[in-house]
């Protein structure tokens, strides 16, 4: 038998369809996403879309956990399955450390905003948040380069260059700083009102913008990080939520990790980490 788990984030839905006994449990069997809405049919129609694409009835699927913003959406059974609502602080931690092996992390949900949450043997605590996240990159993408979607600035982006757009350290000083590497952005942007670097900032295009956007998005939740896992005695970092699917992150958070001696960890399935963590989840009381 199968165990639904569903992720209503305010941009997207999440599902993962989980196998107990399966050899790699608590690993997804399947998959999916959609448009988040507030309309119910709508939520049913992909559902029915989801399993007949993965060929799965539902008389396979013995029960269903909803967690996020809009989990509202469902009541106490979808399809006449028994259904519950779970706590999103929780499923974060869970999921992520699933999909890990790891007893302990700050969890770092990258959604339209994002959620800093300390999982560990004794609980899952919400730290704080930003509202730098996907939405940040969506709107200001949307109104700097009139980008529809992220995933148009993503592939803008991949021609772009971030020395056009962002100050570097090695731009400011000439000096050898510790823990201070030449190529650390010293200021996202840095370079386009700056009197001394007119003529790169005349060379930027959009694609170099574009870069530099997702640079900006991707250091100020990682600089947080940072500084919450300085304060929390923490090592390991774990990315979860739809913004891990930038090409860019890999290379910004390996530099993070050597820069400060952290562990930054993207793993696999990370997209769908809280929805896999609501079906290991305890029932709201």
């Amino acid at each position: 038998m199968f165990h639904l788990g569903l992720d209503f984030g305010s941009t997207l839905t999440k599902m993962a369809m989980t196998k107990p006994g399966a050899l790699d449990y608590p690993a997804p069997q399947a998959i999916f996403q959609y448009k988040t809405h507030n309309d119910p049919s709508l939520f049913y129609k992909a559902l029915e879309e989801f399993l007949k694409a993965e060929n799965i009835s539902l008389s396979d699927i013995d029960g269903i956990t909803a967690t996020g913003t809009h989990a509202n959406v469902v009541r106490n059974n979808i399809l006449n399955i028994p259904t519950r609502i779970v706590g999103e602080v929780e499923s974060i931690g869970r999921g992520a450390l699933a999909l890990t092996g790891l007893d302990q992390a700050l969890v770092v949900n990258m959604g339209t905003g994002t959620t800093y949450v300390l999982a560990n043997k004794e609980g899952y605590r919400h730290i704080g948040g930003t509202g730098v996240g996907g939405g940040t990159l969506s709107g200001l993408g949307s109104y700097m380069l009139k980008c529809k979607s992220v995933k148009d600035i993503i592939s803008l982006a991949a021609q772009g260059d971030l020395e056009k757009v962002d100050l570097l350290i090695k731009d400011v000083t000439d000096q050898t700083l510790v823990n201070l590497p030449p190529y650390l952005t010293a200021a996202n942007f840095g370079k386009m009102g700056h009197s001394l670097y007119e003529k790169e900032a005349a060379q930027a295009g959009r694609a170099d913008v574009a870069r530099g956007l997702i640079n900006l998005v991707l250091q100020v939740i990682g600089s947080m990080a940072v500084m919450v896992c300085k304060s929390c005695n923490t090592t390991n970092v774990i990315f979860v939520g739809s913004l891990t699917r930038l090409p860019q992150i890999t290379e910004t958070y390996s530099m993070f990790s050597k820069v400060y001696d952290l562990h930054f960890i993207v793993p696999p399935f990370a997209v769908f980490a809280t929805a896999l963590g609501s079906t290991l989840t305890s029932p709201v009381v």
